[in-house]
């Protein structure tokens, strides 16, 4: 038994030391993708509420997959039913923008300019551009943490990309 499995165990036993071990190891990353789904004012919420869910179900956890695995999967479907409950749309109606020219952006704008393309995204395309660029995760960790074909994850990333494309394009962004 591994290190991480003995962590897991007790921390489903409610240790709370080992409760904590794994809630630092893995509060970033949650809540980087947390960020990518829902309103950047809820991602510490959610955030929070994803962990007391996992601990609550860790003894369900059957050892068959990654522990990561199974807890992203967790956080996605936490942070898709908490947008299902707030019926968020978009934060900010394209109309109410008024966008620099891109020759005025700076660094800092042309990530605000990422972030307001990103939001205009549904929110499973959010998650599988999240899992592919900024987590480096492979398609078939990202089927399994999204419980979906394989082939349905490469369509979705490239739907994904060319809708941020568009959305950027709308917003300034270069040629």
């Amino acid at each position: 038994m591994s290190l991480e499995d003995s962590l897991i165990r007790l921390a489903a036993t409610g240790d709370r030391e080992a409760q904590r071990l794994l809630y630092e190891s893995l509060r970033d990353s949650i809540s980087r993708l947390v960020s990518r789904i829902v309103d950047s004012s809820d991602v510490d919420d959610v955030t929070q509420e994803i962990f007391l869910h996992v601990f609550r179900v860790l003894g369900s956890f059957r050892f068959e997959s990654e522990f990561t695995t199974w807890v992203f999967r967790l956080a996605v479907n936490d942070a898709l039913q908490h947008l299902r409950r707030k019926r968020r749309r978009p934060l900010v109606p394209m109309g109410d923008l008024d966008m620099p020219c891109r020759s005025q952006q700076n660094p800092i704008e042309n990530n605000e300019i990422l972030s307001l393309a990103l939001s205009k995204l549904d929110p499973e395309l959010r998650v599988i551009l999240h899992l592919k660029e900024e987590q480096e995760e492979s398609y078939s960790r990202i089927a399994e943490i999204l419980r979906i074909p394989e082939g349905t994850v490469g369509s979705r990333l490239n739907r994904a990309r060319r809708e941020l494309r568009t959305e950027l394009l709308a917003l300034g962004w270069g040629d």
